[in-house]
């Protein structure tokens, strides 16, 4: 193995000129499936390691600061959760097995171990947290490494790997607690948060835009809540904007043109104080439960086109992904876009590049699978990684005609409510 350069000095940290935080904490992994643990759950424990883990050999952890945080406490939970569920999800804390096969059989898409419920309340507690440092301003911006994810969980029910919905429950609290006036939720997990549109679809203060798979319906969480058509209840008509794919396989160009005909138009109208990103990477290439292509380019293009948006902070929060290295190589692209480490050679000291994209060849780093474990690879630059690049090949991706059509559509369904897109 090849040895790591050294740690990064104060004044390369300051040449990035951003205050970055985020939250992991290993006891989330304690969540776990009580079934055949030699065939893992998609929604896997060891997803927020990964991440952590790879972040951690990029030497990109010292470029930001661990923010400590507590479990969620109960009245923050029951802003957005009913008493009767949060008392079922607590009564699971004392359970034998049986009982708690018996109890997630109740759910949808959903597994239950004593330990789930505390699980759930750090994942929650670690987000309203971050999102508060970073809208008080002691940072600019924050990575929340979390698990179980949320944006399925409903007021009165979990649903789809999600107990508590943890962009929800940190919304709110911002809310609460005033640091925020308006805050706009974007979710690109390829499914539906169904959960979040429930919780906000009557709030003006929240502004809720999902793209994901849609199928007509038929892809999870199949429901017709996430059609194009759901557009907010009164007095918010406008505030839930829902971009659903209709068929597999979407990639960057369409992803990118969403955001550039939709998404950002619609955030600068908005002027939102907070992004919170229910950041899911199951869309990414070589995801088994997607089956979408998004690479991390489009990933790291997002979140800058997001950290654009001016008057505005932002925090990514971990939600679904099921293939280990593509959520580990998207969140790594995610935080390169958030700390504004450039692709083009100089724009910061090369010491602060360190060993994130400068150590894969440029099919790696824009998701092509080679069959083998980025973690497992000598970190040493290769000579397929081109310095002169200032972007991916990803950021100038075509949409589909499928995918230009559906965003065209959404545009014509929302031009009624917002004048950028008139």
């Amino acid at each position: 193995m090849v040895p790591r350069k050294h740690a990064p000095s104060q004044e390369i940290l300051e040449s990035l000129g951003v205050r970055m935080g985020y939250v992991f904490d290993i006891r989330m992994t304690y969540h776990r499936s009580l079934d055949d643990a030699e065939d893992p759950h998609p929604e896997d424990p060891r997803r927020t390691y990964w991440i952590y883990n790879l972040l951690e050999r990029a030497d990109l952890l010292k470029l930001m600061t661990r923010v400590p945080f507590d479990k969620a406490d109960l009245m923050q939970i029951r802003r957005v959760h009913k008493d009767k569920y949060i008392e079922a999800l607590q009564n699971t804390e004392l359970m034998e097995k049986a009982s708690l096969v018996a109890e997630q059989e109740k759910y949808d898409s959903v597994y239950l171990c004593s330990e789930s419920f505390y699980c759930a309340r750090l994942s929650a507690g670690a987000l309203i947290e971050l999102c508060a440092k970073v809208s008080t301003g002691i940072f600019d911006c924050g990575f929340a490494i979390i698990r179980p994810p949320g944006h399925h969980a409903c007021r009165s029910k979990a649903m789809g790997f999600c107990l508590l919905n943890n962009v929800a429950i940190a919304a709110e609290e911002i809310l609460y607690g005033r640091l925020a006036d308006r805050i706009m939720i974007v979710d690109w997990d390829v499914h539906h948060g169904n959960g979040i549109q429930e919780i906000f679809i009557r709030n003006k203060s929240v502004l809720y835009c999902s793209l994901h798979r849609y199928d007509s319906g038929e892809f999870y969480p199949a429901s017709e809540e996430g059609s194009m058509e759901e557009v907010g209840k009164e007095p918010a008509a406008g505030f839930n904007i829902n971009i659903p794919w209709v068929i597999n396989g979407m990639g960057d160009g369409d992803y990118l043109y969403a955001f550039r005909r939709v998404v950002i138009p619609v955030a600068k109208e908005f002027r939102p104080d907070l992004i919170i990103v229910a950041a899911g990477f199951d869309a990414a290439v070589n995801d088994p439960i997607g089956e979408c292509n998004v690479t991390p380019g489009c990933y790291a293009a997002m979140t800058s086109m997001l950290k654009s948006v001016p008057g505005s902070k932002l925090v990514l929060a971990l939600e679904g992904g099921y293939n280990l290295d593509a959520i580990a190589n998207s969140s790594l692209a995610c935080v390169k876009a958030l700390l504004g480490i450039r692709w083009k050679a100089g724009v910061v000291p090369e010491e602060a590049v360190y060993n994130g994209y400068a150590t894969l060849s440029e099919a790696e780093i824009n998701g092509v699978s080679t069959g083998r474990h980025v973690y497992n690879k000598n970190w040493v630059a290769t000579p397929d990684w081109d310095p002169e690049f200032e972007v991916p090949w990803s950021y100038q991706a075509e949409p589909s005609d499928l995918g230009r059509d559906t965003v065209e559509r959404v545009v014509k369904v929302h031009r009624r409510y917002w004048k950028c897109l008139q």
